[in-house]
C-alpha cells in the first residue's frame, strides 16, 4: 500500500507516510540500488523511505537524483541545494520530509507502554509535567528526534528541551537554536515534523 497520508505544512514542504504491506519481492521491484540489507523488515522500510521521498519530489516537482549523506552522516538528496530531507521509520511506516528552503527533521514512534521504562533517560523535570500518558511521552521523544536530525550532530536527548505551546504544537531547543515541531497522532503511532 504506498503512500496513506500527505502532509503539506507549507508549499515548500511534503511529508509522506508508506504503510508497507508489500511482499519483498514486490519491494524488490521497485528499488534500483542495491541493497546489502539482510533483515526483511529493514530492507522493506530502506526501499519504502526512499519511495516516500521520490513521491515527495514529484508532487514538489523536484528531480529525485540519489540520497547521499552529507559530512555529518545526514541523508541528503543530491538534487537540493538549499533546503534538505529526512527519513524515519517505525514497521510497518517509513516516511519521507522534503523541504526545499530549510534543513528538517521527521520522525515516527510507536506509542507503547515501554516508554515509562526509558522515560528518566530522556525526559528533563520540566517535560515530565506535562507528558504524563503514553502518547504524551512518545510525542516528547519524537518531538527530539525530529529536532535532532536537523542538526545533524550527536546530542544526547536529555540536552534537547522541549516545551509544549499548544495542542499538537511543540518547541524544541538546542543549544541557542530553536524549532517548532508539530505531531500528529495515528494508528498508533506519533509522527513529528519541523515547520
Amino acid at each position: 500500500m504506498p503512500i496513506i497520508k500527505s502532509i503539506s505544512p507549507d508549499y515548500n514542504t511534503l511529508i509522506s507516510v508508506w504503510k508497507i504491506d508489500e511482499s519483498l519481492e514486490e519491494l524488490e521491484k521497485l528499488s534500483t540500488d542495491e541493497i546489502k540489507i539482510k533483515n526483511e523488515n529493514k530492507f522493506k522500510e530502506h526501499v519504502a523511505t526512499r519511495e516516500a521521498i521520490k513521491y515527495c519530489c514529484e508532487k514538489l516537482r523536484v528531480v529525485y537524483g540519489k540520497i547521499i549523506k552529507d559530512d555529518s552522516g545526514k541523508p541528503a538528496l543530491d538534487t537540493i541545494k538549499e533546503g534538505g530531507i529526512s527519513i524515519s521509520h517505525k514497521f510497518p511506516y517509513a516516511v519521507g520530509m522534503v523541504n526545499l528552503k530549510n534543513k528538517c527533521g521527521v520522525d515516527i514512534e510507536r506509542i507503547d507502554e515501554k516508554i515509562k521504562k526509558v522515560k528518566d533517560k530522556f525526559l528533563n523535570e520540566n517535560e515530565k509535567k506535562f507528558s504524563t500518558k503514553n502518547n504524551q511521552i512518545t510525542a516528547i521523544w519524537s518531538v527530539k528526534e525530529s529536532s535532532y536530525k536537523v542538526e545533524g550532530d550527536t546530542i544526547p536527548l536529555k540536552e534537547i528541551f522541549v516545551r509544549k505551546v499548544k495542542n499538537n504544537l511543540y518547541e524544541s531547543r538546542i543549544h541557542e537554536r530553536k524549532y517548532k515541531v508539530e505531531t500528529i497522532e495515528f494508528e498508533g503511532h506519533i509522527l513529528s515534523f519541523t515547520t
